[in-house]
This record gives C-alpha cells, structure tokens and sequence, in this order.
C-alpha cells in the first residue's frame, strides 16, 4: 500500500500538493519494540480476528458519516474481526460518555476514534486506553491540540495512526485559490460545522490570511454541519451584507443549504466536501469549485493501522488523504475543467 505526505508550504496555490513515502516489509519483533519506543504502541492481541474495535463515530446524521460507517462495517467484514458502532451524535460529552463506558466494559481491544473534541478525550486516549490495553487510531479529527499542526505532526504518540485530509495546510490552499480568483479583492462569509471541531479551527485559522490584502472576512459561523441550520446562517449572512462576493462552505451537506439560500444571488460559493451532489454542481456551474473528500478511505486506512500492526508490518503514523495516489493528480481540488477526473465516495 503506497501512502504520500504532504509537502507543500501553505502559501503554494491551490492543487499544488506534493507526496513521498511508502510503507515497509514486516518488522521483526525487536523492530516492532523499536517502533513502540518511537510512539506508536506494540500489538495488544496476537491475530486480526481476536480484533474488537469500538468505532466512535462523530455522528451519524450525514451521507459523509454514514459512508464512513458502512466501510468500516464492510472492511470489518472483510477481515473478520468484530466492530461496534457508537454515534457521538455530534456532542463531545455524549462521545466521551460512550468511550468512557467501553473502557470500563473492558470488551474492546482497539478504539477508532472520530473526536468531536480532540482535547477532551485526549487523556483518555493516550493514557487510559493503552493502560487497559486498548490501541487507539484517530481519523478526521486531530486529537490533544494537534488540529491545526502539519503532517506526521497530526499524529499523537502512542496512537496507532492519524489519517485525515483535512489539515491547516489544506484549507491555507483553499484560501489561496480563493485570493487568485479574487485578487482585487472580495467580502467572504465562512460557514462551518461545530465551535469545538478540529475542522472548524483550522479552517478559522487558515482564513486569517485574508487579512493580508484586499479581502475582508464579514461573517463567520458555525453549524452542527446539516443543511436547515447552514440555509439559515447563509440566509442570515447575506441579509446583513448585501454586498458580500463568497460564501466558503466546509462541508458539501451544508453547501446545499448555502446554495438555495444565495439563489438569485451573485455570490458565489466554495464548497469542501466533494460529494456526488457538489461534482455535479461543479460541472452545471453552480459551485465554483469544491474539495474532494474520501470518508471510505480515510475510515478504511484507519482501522488499516490495527491489522498493519498485528500482522507485523510497519503502518504510517499519518495517512494523507489529500495526497493519495488516486486522486487524479494528486490533488483534492476540484474545479469545472477537471470535475470529469474525480469520483465522490457518497
């Protein structure tokens, strides 16, 4: 399995994204030794079907979560290992509740994790779970204040992995392919999911450089990621600014929302998400551009990490979705003349 690392320094245009890297033959015992020493845990079961993962997923209200869900269910399939499902229902607490409960049951051997907080389940993760035994490998979301670090530094020592496509560097190129398509300037509304969202800060983060010149952030706010929520925010926004230029949106779901509520409009919209729903509307012209978004191999890779290691091989501490070889060209960037190239995994 051949996996790419991001490179780029955040100020390249969009779709200028690098990789390099791929995974090694079998460890040894003593390598396997080696790499715990380096971080990443040694095996707490000795085969893949003694594997039993409890998968948290953030939610469960969205195509992009359900996506996720499903493969997991099928690479779990696959395998022959055991996997419980736990719907964090887009609350940080509930989900720490949930990961709190299976600890105690002591019926699981391996955690994967799709935080709706990643400082508040940090300890849990890193010091509780491998305590009792249990691996842990993180995706989407960046755990204990990682979310807006580059690279292999999204990973936390003593996790299995961290895969994800969604790092600072990322939205800091789609604020610069913004800039290029605007350069004399522009007002922008930012509309993303949850305050506490590793996606959202980062985000946030990257947006700061609109400061630097001629464009100017009016609006800024945050959704529990559903259209209805997303539709009454954008509604709200271009309300207040009549003359606002672009809604970002960080999610294909709540674009949709976005969308009908600029209809008639002249702003125009950015979507990240790339569903099947924002390639077409790529195509049609209804979205300027949007970034492709892969639940099913970000989940696959993730739990990818747990069979990698119990079977003696080594695993990427990082999986970079925005890098991968199948994206064409390696870049998530979708615009009108290159829709045609990519395919939405829901």
């Amino acid at each position: 399995m051949r996996y790419r690392k991001l490179l780029i320094p955040a100020a390249l245009a969009a779709g200028a994204l690098l990789l390099s890297g791929c995974s090694s033959p079998s460890q040894t015992a003593s390598e396997q030794s080696a790499s715990a020493v380096e971080g990443q845990p040694e095996p707490t079961v000795e085969s893949v079907s003694e594997l039993k993962v409890a998968y948290f997923s953030a939610g469960s209200s969205n195509q992009y979560l359900q996506a996720a869900i499903d493969e997991a269910k099928a690479y779990a399939d696959e395998q022959g290992f055991s996997l419980d499902v736990f719907d964090g229902e887009f609350d940080a607490q509930v989900q720490f509740d949930q990961m709190q409960t299976a600890l105690t049951s002591g019926k699981y051997n391996a955690f994967a994790v799709e935080p709706n907080d990643g400082n508040l389940v940090c300890n849990l993760l890193t010091q509780d779970a491998p305590a009792a035994g249990v691996m842990v490998a993180v995706f989407n979301l960046p755990i204990c204040g990682r979310a807006t670090n580059l690279g292999e530094e999204t990973w936390e020592p003593g996790t299995v992995n961290y895969v994800g496509g969604q790092t600072l560097d990322v939205y800091e190129s789609w604020v610069e392919q913004v800039k290029e398509q605007y350069p004399d300037g522009a007002k922008i509304a930012l509309i993303s999911g949850p305050d506490l969202n590793a996606n959202s800060i980062a985000f946030f983060q990257a947006a700061e450089a609109f400061a630097d010149g001629p464009w100017e952030v009016v609006a800024q706010q945050t959704t529990d990621y559903t259209t209805p929520q997303a539709f009454q925010a954008a509604q709200t926004i271009i309300q207040a600014n009549p003359d606002l230029d672009i809604i970002m949106s960080n999610f294909s779901g709540m674009t949709r929302g976005v969308l009908q509520a600029t209809s008639g409009t002249e702003v125009a919209v950015f979507d990240f998400g790339g569903d099947q729903w924002a390639l077409d509307n790529v195509k049609s012209g209804g979205l300027a551009s949007t970034i492709i978004m892969l639940p099913r191999q970000e989940t696959k890779y993730a739990l990818q990490g747990f069979v990698e290691l119990i079977q003696g091989e080594d695993t990427p501490k990082f999986v970079n979705l925005a890098t991968l070889d199948s994206l064409p060209g390696g870049s998530p960037f979708v615009y009108p003349d290159n829709v045609d190239s990519y395919e939405a995994e829901y």
